[in-house]
């Protein structure tokens, strides 16, 4: 799918449509609200996966939906640290002797999986609208308040 994803209606319709593209009426509206904790995450997954729900539906972004996704984010959170703590213990080198039998030294397998790990988190983030950069492009709706806009009109009908 080429070019950027597609804006969600409600900031096309705060925005404004200036190219005069349809608009979705019958785009998903899932409540909001944190997702029930994954029952396969360990304790350190529990309590971020939580924290960050909570924070999430705290500015308006969290629906009951994006439960995967945080899943996602928190999986690739807690792996990341697990890899900072074996790094931190066993360094980021390690040294091995060849066949010819010189001594080389190699990068520790867990640096590339920590780097792996970072870039998932960093994509997950930007879902959230969790970096500075990725902030103004998410649509928060913020605590629970009534939309002006919707009151109007109901009260013309």
């Amino acid at each position: 799918m080429p070019g950027p994803p597609k804006t969600p209606t409600h900031l096309a319709l705060v925005k404004g449509n200036p190219s005069k593209r349809a608009v979705n009426k019958k785009e998903p509206k899932p409540p909001s609200g944190v997702p029930p904790i994954p029952k396969h995450f360990d304790k350190m997954g529990k309590y971020w996966f939580k924290r960050i729900g909570e924070e999430l539906d705290a500015v308006g972004v969290m629906t009951t939906l994006d439960g995967k996704a945080l899943e996602l984010l928190i999986e690739a959170y807690t792996e990341y640290r697990q890899h900072c703590d074996v790094l931190a213990e066993e360094g980021y080198t390690y040294k091995t002797v060849s066949a010819t039998g010189e001594e080389i030294v190699k990068a520790h397998p867990a640096a590339v999986m920590k780097s792996d790990a970072w870039k998932r988190i960093r994509a997950m983030l930007a879902e959230f609208g969790m970096t500075p950069s990725s902030r103004s492009k998410v649509g928060a709706k913020g605590p629970a308040e009534a939309d002006p806009l919707e009151e109007f009109l109901k009260k013309r009908k």
